[in-house]
């Protein structure tokens, strides 16, 4: 496994924890807009499990197939898993897994 791999999967155990805590913030009848913070939250941490797995993608298994002669497959590829991810495609979109303004993670 990548170091960015066992990235991103750190990065989902604590959303899986942050998805805990929400569905009790539910159970408890929290405030909605509490509720709703968190949610923005969760959602946050999962586009950046994104980015993550785009910039391992691109070290690893497209510039190996591109290396190996399969580039236009790769692209066409890669092109279809992210032309719906504007997080991903969007102005702020950053490869290092992080989101505008966030320092990048060691």
């Amino acid at each position: 496994m990548t170091s960015r791999k066992r990235d991103a999967l750190n990065r989902l155990k604590t959303v899986r924890g942050h998805l805990d805590a929400i569905i009790r913030m539910l159970e408890g009848d929290a405030y909605c807009v509490d509720v709703m913070k968190q949610v923005s939250a969760t959602q946050s941490s999962l586009e950046r499990v994104n980015r993550v797995m785009l910039k391992n993608h691109l070290e690893t298994c497209f510039s190996e197939a591109v290396l190996g002669g399969r580039g236009q497959g790769a692209i066409d590829e890669l092109v279809e898993a992210v032309k719906f991810n504007q997080v991903l495609t969007g102005p702020e979109a950053a490869l290092d897994g992080t989101a505008a303004g966030e320092a990048a993670r060691p």
